[in-house]
């Protein structure tokens, strides 16, 4: 007993000179430990190990700074002697490694780090820095639920799912009784940044390659464990790594794999890409993206990384990109007019624009308008119809098509304006004609505005009255600011002409004519800098709806003009009242909306334009002599 005792003594310094140390079996170190959230530390021997020179050695690790204290609040000590039944049982979870040993371990028997008595003889710092990195990663479980989800399929099952999935196979080959194996299935294939990435690019299957499967080990060449093999669904290896390594390592294997699954583009300068392009005898693909275009990461992340459209773009094309906001991105900007993005371009090596397509799409559809790009239906082609002479309704209902696509809404206009005076106005009761007209239709004198106008209740059937009604009232605002000729005090306001265009509303049955010709009135008193009726009109539109109901966008528009225009004191100090007032309003609003958002768990969107920061801008201004 005596004997024990001292046995016992001599390891408290080493073990956890703080802590109340207790002789426990592992199973209950594991308890504990679970329930005190701290990791294990197992001293691995027999009692013939325990020498001189080990006590030693933990006589001066337990002297080390900062040890007691770490211990003391992180770890359960105990001795596992491994010449006992307890000892064979707990052998498998060292994973290989020789004994004596000083193993760090989860409370659920997962081992985090080893350090061996040797070593520490000849570096005792190294004890803490081992227990330091255990804790960690044994935090960073703690804080993982998930884990790869390893299909318990064939591989011939897999390649069918990778197939219909548009997915790469992910293959973890192992072997019996492999360490590193066994490690990073319980280390690293259990952490959620890794099982989520995995889960959702790959075909994830664990297969023994060492003494089963051998005809893949031959194949894939595949014979030091783990391996890990990323292959298409054809069969054909894409990727092969081996060996034990952390998360973000493991990761970046299978984001190489992505990126040889992927568009492959070209590095250089433009005139090289173009060189390369002649050589090859094919077209460009022109990648234009910012780097804060989120359909553009949207593209780059899911549909460029798809099997089936890397295999098209890489036999097809000689792909490029550019940011162009930056070096010569910039000048490629204005020569394509890129205006809009994700923009992509096809371009003829000798440089015509083949097509052009704005936005994101699902990679089928990327793919399909691609192709038909290239062919007489694309934008070159269409536009050397149109040019030849083509008119039918059909060709330019599809051409519009193309060019809404390639975001060419100028000549879209004009090719629209053209459709609406040589098509049978009746056409434009139906949805594919009607949708120009509420794209490119402003003139309110038209014979298609007059007859959509008449028939607007016919539309109501085939979209939102809403729709309809909003855009007529567009036509007709529209229409009534065109009574003034030239700004400023060269301004020549046709009063006469506007009255009577207020009383053609009224007999045509427009709800808020009055609301229309008073807005009117204002543009026109604001174009022809007359000041003081500009504050009599928004004056008495305040009046009448309420400072709460005016929009901020008018009253922010209405400031600015002044602030920038008006040099009469007094107008400046009358509008600045009106932000006065409006500031503490909007305020309150944007704090009610805020806190209605939070009960409901939302996000509020956000504006293009900080209203409270502007509204306080044009206040200062205002009040400011000029």
């Amino acid at each position: 007993m005596k004997l024990i005792i001292t046995t016992i003594v001599s390891l408290l310094p080493m073990l956890c000179a703080a802590q109340n140390f207790t002789d426990l079996s592992f199973e209950q170190a594991k308890n504990k430990a679970a329930d005190e959230k701290k990791i294990i530390l197992v001293d691995v021997m027999t009692p013939k190990m325990q020498n001189d020179a080990k006590k030693q050695t933990e006589k001066l690790v337990a002297s080390g700074e900062g040890v007691a204290e770490f211990c003391s609040n992180n770890i359960i000590a105990v001795r596992m002697d491994m010449s006992t039944e307890e000892g064979k049982a707990f052998a498998p979870l060292l994973q290989m490694n020789m004994y004596p040993v000083y193993a760090f371990m989860m409370p659920d028997g997962d081992l985090l780090a080893v350090v061996s008595p040797y070593l520490l003889s000849k570096n005792p710092e190294i004890f803490i820095e081992k227990a330091k990195s255990a804790l960690t990663a044994a935090k960073e479980k703690w804080n993982n639920s998930r884990h790869i989800n390893f299909q318990e399929i064939s591989f011939q099952k897999a390649m069918e799912m990778a197939k219909n999935d548009n997915k790469l196979i992910f293959i973890d080959a192992v072997t019996e009784n492999c360490q590193p194996c066994m490690m990073m299935s319980k280390n690293i294939f259990t952490l959620d940044k890794v099982a989520d990435f995995y889960n959702e690019h790959f075909i994830c299957l664990s297969m023994n390659l060492g003494t089963e499967n051998k005809d893949l080990a031959t194949k894939y060449n595949a014979f030091a464990f783990p391996t890990f093999l990323f292959i298409k669904a054809d069969g054909e290896l894409v990727l092969s790594e081996s060996g034990y390594c952390d998360a973000s390592k493991f990761i970046g294997y299978g984001q190489n794999a992505l990126l040889k699954n992927n568009i492959n583009f070209e590095h250089g300068s433009w005139n090289e890409i173009v060189a390369l392009a002649k050589k090859e005898k094919k077209p460009i693909f022109l990648d234009c993206y910012t780097t804060w275009c989120g359909p553009c990461k949207q593209m780059t992340n899911t549909v460029f990384t798809r099997p089936e459209v890397a295999e098209y773009f890489n036999t097809t094309f000689i792909n490029a990109k550019f940011d162009m906001e930056k070096g010569e991105g910039i000048q490629l900007k204005n020569n394509f007019n890129v205006s809009a993005y994700p923009t992509y371009l096809y371009i003829d090596y000798s440089g015509i624009i083949l097509n052009r397509l704005v936005g994101s799409m699902p990679a089928d559809e990327f793919i399909k308008e691609s192709k038909e790009g290239l062919s007489e239906n694309g934008l070159a082609g269409m536009q050397k119809k149109y040019a030849d002479g083509q008119r039918d309704d059909e060709f330019v209902l599809s051409y519009l098509n193309v060019l809404e696509k390639a975001n060419m809404k100028k000549e879209a206009g004009s090719v629209a304006k053209e459709l609406f005076k040589t098509t049978d106005v009746s056409n434009f009761l139906k949805k594919e004609y009607f949708s120009y007209f509420l794209e490119y239709e402003e003139d309110v004198d038209s014979g298609l505005f007059k007859y959509i106008y008449k028939n607007r209740e016919k539309l109501y059937t085939i979209y939102p009255k809403n729709v309809v009604d909003m855009k007529l009232h567009s036509i007709w605002e529209v229409g009534s600011q065109k009574y003034i000729t030239g700004n400023g005090e060269n301004a020549i306001v046709d009063n006469k002409g506007l009255k009577e265009y207020a009383g053609r509303m009224k007999r045509e049955g427009v709800e808020d004519y009055k609301n229309i010709e008073e807005n009117a009135r204002l543009f026109n008193a604001i174009q022809s800098f007359a000041w003081k009726d500009v504050t009599l009109i928004i004056d008495k539109k305040i009046k009448k709806v309420g400072m709460e109901n005016i929009s901020e966008r008018e009253l922010l528009g209405w400031g600015l003009q002044i602030d920038r225009f008006c040099k009469d004191s007094e107008i400046r100090a009358h509008a600045a009242e009106w932000f006065k007032e409006f500031i503490p309003i909007y305020e309150a609003k944007e704090t009610k909306r805020k806190e209605e958002a939070a009960k409901r768990g939302a996000i509020l969107a956000m504006s293009m334009i900080n209203f409270q920061k502007e509204f306080q801008k044009v206040y200062e201004s205002l009040t400011t002599k000029k």
